[in-house]
């Protein structure tokens, strides 16, 4: 099973993604005694999600040599249980002891405020507005693209633009619900730009969890042959998605 990383910080005049990169990479080896923000947030952490499991197998690294000190807390969760519910508490904890998290995959810092600083453009409107397909590959845009998986439902979206959403949910969702799901891009949602070309697209995205290359080849039937894989050419999947209108 994979990791999930963040980082809690106390660092009120953190306003941005690449301020928080910087201020873990000077802080993050600190060897002082944790603020008392941080201090406060761990205790609060641990009553939320033991170490001992008896709330989950939360954590894929605990604290033995990794404990608080400083301006910075390293939060290694293990993969397979942190999901967009799990962050959504995770954010409350820190919200209420005025810690906000880094994540460095996803380049994005959540404010202690709710706010979140380092997102993408804005997506698209739902149903999008402009163009419905792309000219050069036949990719659609006004739908998603599912996939049956052996204990999942895959999602992919893509816009006008050159940016694509993709993430797997437990359930299957409908057109719009899957559609706003993505857009929403939490640290779950791979998000990243692709590249038409005739009848078929290449594609980086990245998320909490890691980075990945994609590539894909539609059929005479309107169905999509799509290969997915981490960069470091691990977790190769193949997939036949089929689009969903909204």
């Amino acid at each position: 099973m994979g990791e999930a990383i963040l980082y809690a910080l106390d660092a009120p005049r953190v306003k941005t993604a690449d301020a928080a990169a910087r201020f873990v990479e000077r802080w993050q080896d600190s060897t002082g005694a944790p603020t008392a923000r941080i201090a406060t947030f761990f205790v609060r952490l641990l009553q939320t999600w033991p170490e001992d499991g008896s709330q989950g197998q939360v954590w894929h690294e605990d604290f033995a040599h990794n404990k608080p000190s400083g301006a910075v807390l390293q939060l290694v969760f293990e993969l397979g249980e942190f999901d967009a519910t799990r962050l959504q508490q995770l954010r409350a904890i820190a919200a209420h002891h005025q810690v906000m998290l880094f994540d460095p995959e996803g380049h994005v810092l959540y404010l202690a405020d709710g706010s979140e600083a380092g997102r993408t453009p804005p997506p698209p409107t739902i149903p999008p507005q402009g163009p419905t397909v792309c000219a050069i590959s036949g990719l659609r845009f006004d739908g998603v693209y599912e996939s049956k998986l052996s204990e999942s439902w895959s999602y992919l979206a893509f816009s006008a633009d050159g940016r694509v959403w993709w993430q797997s949910s437990r359930g299957r969702l409908t057109p719009t619900v899957a559609m706003k799901s993505l857009f929403d891009a939490d640290s779950f949602v791979c998000v990243g730009k692709y590249k038409p070309a005739e009848r078929s697209f290449t594609a980086r995205l990245k998320a909490a969890y890691g980075s990945f290359r994609m590539s894909g080849e539609s059929a005479e039937d309107g169905t999509w042959t799509i290969t997915s894989e981490k960069t470091n050419g691990s977790k190769r999947y193949t997939s036949v998605y089929t689009f969903l209108a909204l």
